[in-house]
């Protein structure tokens, strides 16, 4: 998966794009030149342009950069390209922080060559404004490489994308975000929208050659994808709230959400910088620090719009009875599932949300919401010989249709 992390990281990350050649880096103003250390740590790949224009007053313009990489191994090859990059108003903010006011990419490209599959996409458009860059210096903390690393920008957005793959192309209207944070310390709330996944029909045969998605009554799929992540910064602590979802237009919608807090700063960074370099997090040397991070709460919600009612027939038809015995019969199947985690009132409490939702499917929410503060080594040290007090402990609730 690494590979894969370092293509999309210089695809879609286009603030870590829009950098000269480490050959050419004096002719770029500070703030380019940090885009490209940042980059380059990233990515392990030097970029390259055909030319670039700095008017010393804060604008630069950046002709056909481009990132490639030749295969190697299990890795495929890949190259970004972008056909003009244009930063306005950049701006020093101190402490080696700078901002370009406004930044606008033309015609990007990006073509992945493996040994049995190729993969295209392009973005004709897609801008920023508010971006924020910060120059790593020596010796840097864990803390200090993540906001170098980072890209914090108050809009940005992509126009539309197209992704071609194994003869089919998917589209998307567009991804738009915004943040409204410090640069300082990256806390501050971050939302993001992709609009409009539209996967068509031929695309989805391939993984569903019984047809089923074709038997519900669906052709093509449309999925919205939304996320919002809230980050405070208390001394060397965290508080971070998220919630993503994602939306299949006339399907369904499922989203999860968490809040925690007292999270360790440096724990916080080690986590980052594995997830941006493809690796899997050291949970053995991180385990200490987070035994004290509190859990405030956390849902799982799935929103119907017509699956359910559509999904209950087949499903009643392939076990050999009726729609209503199959509606009827879930709710007994669940109150069996549940009698061996010894808690008698959630049991109930499940049985009667399953009951109304399988009757008017409109939405199933799993929530828990402990009592009082709950730490990580609060979860670790319960019994699982009692799940029952687990339960109670994590507040956890299941409710229908509201």
């Amino acid at each position: 998966m690494r590979p894969f992390h370092k293509i999309f990281t210089a695809a879609f990350l286009l603030s870590a794009a829009v950098l000269p050649d480490l050959a050419r880096a004096d002719e770029a103003p500070p703030a380019v030149k940090a885009f490209l250390a940042n980059l380059e740590r990233q990515t392990s790949v030097k970029p390259s342009y055909d030319a670039l224009k700095a008017d010393g007053g804060g604008n630069v313009t950046i002709t056909n950069l481009t990132l490639s990489q030749q295969a190697a191994g299990e890795s495929p090859a890949y190259s970004v390209k972008m056909a003009e990059v244009v930063f306005s108003g950049i701006t020093e903010q101190g402490q080696s922080l700078y901002e370009v006011g406004k930044a606008s990419f033309s015609n990007t490209t990006l073509e992945v060559i493996g040994k049995d599959f190729t993969f295209s996409a392009a973005i004709p458009q897609a801008a920023a404004e508010g971006w924020y860059i910060r120059a790593l210096g020596a010796n840097p903390t864990p803390v200090e490489e993540l906001l170098a690393t980072s890209s914090f920008a108050r809009t940005m957005n992509s126009g539309k994308i197209t992704l071609a793959a194994g003869g089919h192309t998917v589209s998307i209207d567009g991804v738009d975000t915004s943040w409204n944070g410090d640069p300082n310390t990256g806390a501050g709330t971050f939302n993001m929208k992709v609009s409009n996944i539209a996967i068509p029909e031929g695309a989805i045969t391939p993984m569903d050659p019984a047809g089923m998605w074709k038997q519900l009554g669906y052709s093509g799929i449309g999925l919205d994808i939304t996320s919002m992540a809230d980050m405070k910064l208390t001394g060397e602590r965290l508080g971070y709230t998220f919630n993503v979802g994602v939306t299949g237009r006339d399907i369904g919608s499922l989203s999860f959400g968490a809040s925690l807090q007292d999270i360790p700063m440096d724990a916080y960074a080690a986590l980052m910088k594995a997830q941006m370099e493809g690796k899997e997090p050291d949970y053995a040397a991180l385990s200490p620090q987070l035994q004290n991070v509190v859990v405030n709460g956390a849902t799982l919600r799935f929103e119907d719009a017509s699956i359910v009612n559509k999904l209950l027939p087949l499903a009643a038809a392939a076990q050999g009875m009726d729609e209503k015995t199959l509606r009827a019969s879930i709710p007994p199947m669940v109150q069996l599932t549940l009698v061996q985690f010894q808690n008698e009132a959630f049991t109930k409490q499940v049985v009667e949300a399953v009951t109304a939702f399988f009757n008017a499917p409109k939405s199933l929410t799993l929530a828990a919401r402990p009592a009082g503060p709950l730490k990580i080594s609060d979860l670790t040290t319960m019994d699982p010989n009692k799940p029952g007090e687990a339960i109670s402990k994590l507040g956890l609730s299941v409710t229908a249709n509201d």
